[in-house]
């Protein structure tokens, strides 16, 4: 226990230095804030400037498709480790043995423990990993983001942790310290949570491409530029048929495999994934020189044979898929369309639509893979040239290309 009370000069500075503090945290909430910068100096303020302390740690559940939560930690004189966690099982029991699950599933809004108490460090496995490393209190505090009840039922807030290597551990005052701040802080977590939520949303159902110029103010109906780009578009065969036959999960299982596939392919060719529609997709390979054409058209083309290479080696029924792969380039429109409350970000125009009549095309032809004229003479592959093709609403037939 510290019995030794501060003088009034000290316990003076020690009030400057927290309103130091709330003032850069609040300087950071109105700036361009990184959170785990942020995180990283207000942990380094509170150990130089108020108390000592050798660990901080701060985790916040995540609104997105594949990542259940994100972690900070920071160690004195180390870097802030920042960790995304899958929804995996495998974590879930490393979390369940925490004193943070134990925090969460009491409901309470603050917990501490003295970890100079033998009793105390056999509670939980990472408090002997702290006390290995000199710590002699924990504090930590759930700051909850709105309504306490609904906040918890969502995981939408922060958990924090604290821990100090002080002799007597943490002061009254040290407490009340913490207890200011941390809810700054929080405010601080709270506002980079929902600008990186906003981006990872965006990003997971537009696509990075779409995301970035929605963000950047290409909001409104009509809104977009005129583009050149290999546009990619890909359609299941017999989906019907398979709808009507299968189990409703296990036929969006399948759909998923297939997705999963052909998709991923385009995506690490660095192509731009605009939409699924139904049982199918539409992707760009965007091109802003005419020297980048002959690249975009190259990695179209392998997006296709890898995606239908991954798709043939699943281990699961969706190896024997059929489906159809159209390849174009040409100008499109990338913009806002639809009515007046809800709008799509997709590409439109005469290079879309010759894009989709190829790829219709493959089932008439019985190849997964065509390609217009202007795709076959910028790649160096060897092409088998089909006789000309007639495509509704153009006056002249085309010619159209598959890979040997």
């Amino acid at each position: 226990m510290n019995l030794l009370k501060p003088s009034a000069s000290d316990q003076a500075l020690f009030e400057k230095n927290i309103k130091s503090t709330e003032q850069w945290l609040t300087q950071q909430m109105l700036g361009e804030m990184k959170l785990t910068e942020t995180f990283s100096e207000f942990s380094k303020q509170i150990d130089q400037n108020l108390f000592p302390l050798l660990r901080s740690h701060v985790t916040m559940r995540q609104l997105h498709p594949f990542i259940d939560h994100t972690d900070h930690t920071c160690y004195r004189d180390g870097e802030v480790n920042t960790n995304s966690q899958p929804r995996a099982e495998a974590e879930r029991l490393i979390w369940t043995r925490s004193p943070l699950y134990y925090m969460v599933e009491k409901s309470l809004p603050e917990m501490r423990f003295d970890l100079t108490d033998s009793k105390n460090v056999k509670l939980f496995p990472i408090f002997s990993d702290f006390k290995e490393m000199g710590a002699t209190d924990y504090i930590a505090f759930l700051t909850p983001f709105g309504n306490f009840d609904t906040a918890l039922k969502r995981s939408d807030g922060v958990i924090s942790s604290w821990v100090t290597d002080k002799a007597g551990g943490f002061t009254e005052d040290d407490k009340e310290t913490l207890r200011r701040l941390v809810p700054l802080f929080a405010a601080a977590a709270r506002i980079s949570k929902r600008e990186e939520t906003l981006t990872d949303i965006l990003g997971a159902y537009l696509g990075p491409l779409a995301s970035e110029k929605i963000l950047d103010g290409k909001n409104q109906r009509g809104d977009g530029d005129v583009t050149d780009a290999v546009i990619w578009i890909c359609d299941l065969r017999s989906s019907s048929t398979l709808a009507d036959s299968m189990e409703m999960p296990a036929y969006l299982a399948l759909l998923n495999q297939f997705f999963e596939c052909l998709a991923e392919a385009v995506m690490e060719q660095d192509g731009e994934v605009l939409k699924f529609m139904g049982d199918g997709f539409l992707a760009i390979f965007p091109t802003e020189s005419t020297s980048t054409i002959a690249e975009a058209a190259q990695r179209a083309l392998d997006a296709a044979l890898e995606g239908g290479k991954a798709l043939k080696e699943h281990p699961s029924q969706a190896r024997d898929l059929q489906y159809g792969v159209g390849i174009h380039h040409g100008a499109v429109m990338f913009g806002n369309i639809g009515a007046t409350e809800r709008l799509d970000f997709s590409v439109i125009g005469p290079a879309v639509n010759m894009t989709s009549r190829l790829q219709d095309l493959t089932k008439e032809l019985g190849v997964q893979i065509l390609v217009s004229t202007e795709i076959a003479e910028k790649v160096t592959v060897e092409w088998q040239k089909y006789p000309q093709q007639r495509i509704p609403g153009l006056k002249d037939a085309i010619d159209v290309y598959t890979p040997i």
